[in-house]
């Protein structure tokens, strides 16, 4: 296996510095090709350590293919521990497939594009926050659909379909790197793995193990299949996620813990105001598995509670 180290020239800075991505490409004998895309929001780093997991594994070993790595997507995002982008908070993961002429963000997701539209396919790692890890399927044609299904699977994290068509939309998610891949026939994965500012020891080791059971699934790579048994892990093949929203603002207490299953009804976090009174009780809409939190303890009016993972109507 051949692995080379460069820094890909995108732009500059007003300074004059230049800003680049850092690729890593490991090459071996013929296989299919793929690419992995990391912080493409500054403030998600998880993924890093599930990377430097997966070089140490492969080193020595015989691989059938290419691995081509973008391992820092959003450079000034992330050495300012934002999302987006410092100077203007665009998020980069809805400006997708870019322009080569335009902004510097546009010129950025272009230049990743440019690189994952060549591959077999195509992995995006994120963090979620306070979860369990898991595998978003985005909406796909029927040339690829199952084919996409079948490798979410073998990662052995959980797997969700994405939001339903119009929330996807209208939040954006079309335009986000996998989004976009999928619209274009090329297989894609985003992973989510636990992390909110620094990288979570336990999430890195679960992105890695699903790399590498991926991996295997391509047929890259000779091995076992392992369980990721650290982590709660949610078996249904036909699950999506759906959003819990407040209606009121204030701090959040708690009521279940990620990875429990809940019913429709049951509680999931009391509202407080600051002076501790209960404003609102956070109900489940649906029969479900919580797989996100929201791990600032907060929350304003009609944000984010929690994530379930529910099933899918036939």
């Amino acid at each position: 296996m051949r692995i080379e180290k460069k820094k890909v020239a995108v732009g500059s800075r007003p300074d004059g510095s230049e800003m680049y991505l850092p690729v890593i490409e490991m090459r071996g004998d013929k296989g299919p090709s793929v690419f992995i895309s990391m912080t493409v929001h500054g403030n998600e780093v998880t993924g890093h350590k599930s990377i430097w997991y997966l070089m140490d594994h492969l080193e020595g070993m015989e691989l059938r293919g290419s691995i081509t790595i973008a391992s820092l997507v959003n450079a000034d995002a992330f050495n300012y521990t934002v999302r987006g982008f410092p100077y203007s908070t665009l998020d980069l993961n809805r400006m997708f497939p870019g322009d080569s002429k335009g902004s510097l963000p546009d010129r950025i997701a272009a230049k990743v594009w440019d690189l994952a539209s060549r591959a077999d396919f195509v992995l995006d790692l994120h963090t979620a926050g306070l979860c369990i890890p898991f595998v978003l399927i985005h909406p796909a044609g029927p040339l690829i659909r199952d084919f996409i299904h079948e490798v979410a699977l073998s990662s052995g994290l959980t797997c969700l379909y994405n939001y339903d068509p119009s929330l996807y939309s209208r939040i954006g998610l079309n335009r986000s790197l996998t989004g976009v891949a999928v619209s274009n026939n090329v297989p894609a994965l985003t992973v989510e793995l636990p992390g909110t500012v620094g990288i979570d020891e336990l999430g890195a080791r679960a992105g890695f193990i699903a790399i590498k059971n991926i991996l295997l699934k391509l047929d890259m790579i000779d091995g076992e299949e392992e369980e990721i048994d650290f982590f709660p892990i949610i078996k249904g093949e036909n699950m999506k996620r759906m959003r819990v929203l407040s209606r009121s603002s204030g701090l959040l207490d708690y009521r279940v813990c990620l990875g429990e299953e809940v019913e429709e009804g049951s509680v999931l976090a009391v509202i407080r105001d600051p002076f501790g009174n209960e404003v609102e009780e956070v109900v489940s809409p649906k029969r479900g598995y919580v797989v996100q939190l929201n791990g600032f303890s907060r929350v304003f009016t009609g944000g984010k509670v929690a994530t379930l993972a529910i099933e899918m109507e036939s």
